[in-house]
């Protein structure tokens, strides 16, 4: 005697009754609604019988599929050839085929390009490793050079001895 919410379905219709009736007492006032209340009564009959008629119907079962003939074999010989017949549909096989085809090709152009940016991509890499390592060479020759500089050698010590002769004023003036 319960419902699928649990509660029994008396109770549920006395109490949309009494929800029912409660509205239409105060739609009666309203002028508008005996125009409008043939309407009402349409639409609420109609729901009802939509109602009461599917728990009545029987389950319908799915219409069964037609099964495919089995394929007959052509004679081989007709004595005549068989015209294509343009804009006729193609066979489901081969359709099939071309698109595997299509994909097949699509993936191979994929694979091709992505294949062809990863490897300007590692081109990239190394051309800038290679600018990255050129520079760390510069710089240590730099500080190689700087620390060259301020050692003391023998060439060192030379050359600067050398210098000091060239650059100072002659020997004929140092007194003067």
């Amino acid at each position: 005697m319960a419902g699928k919410g649990g509660f029994p379905r008396p109770i549920v219709y006395f109490f949309v009754g009494v929800i029912l009736l409660n509205l239409l007492s105060s739609l009666a006032e309203d002028p508008g609604f005996a125009e409008d209340l043939p309407f009402f009564l349409v639409v609420g009959g109609f729901i009802l019988f939509r109602i009461i008629s599917s728990r009545n119907e029987n389950k319908r079962s799915p219409v069964p599929m037609p099964v495919p003939k089995a394929p007959t074999e052509q004679p081989k010989d007709l004595g005549f050839k068989i015209p294509t017949l343009k804009g006729a549909p193609k066979d489901a096989r081969t359709e099939e085929q071309e698109a595997q085809e299509v994909e097949e090709d699509l993936d191979a152009l994929r694979r091709e390009s992505y294949e062809r940016h990863l490897a300007e991509k590692q081109e990239r890499e190394q051309k800038m490793e290679e600018e990255r390592l050129k520079r760390e060479h510069q710089t240590r020759e730099i500080q190689t050079a700087a620390l060259d500089a301020r050692r003391f050698s023998s060439d060192g010590l030379r050359s600067a001895v050398i210098w000091s002769e060239v650059l100072a004023p002659p020997k004929a003036l140092r007194r003067r």
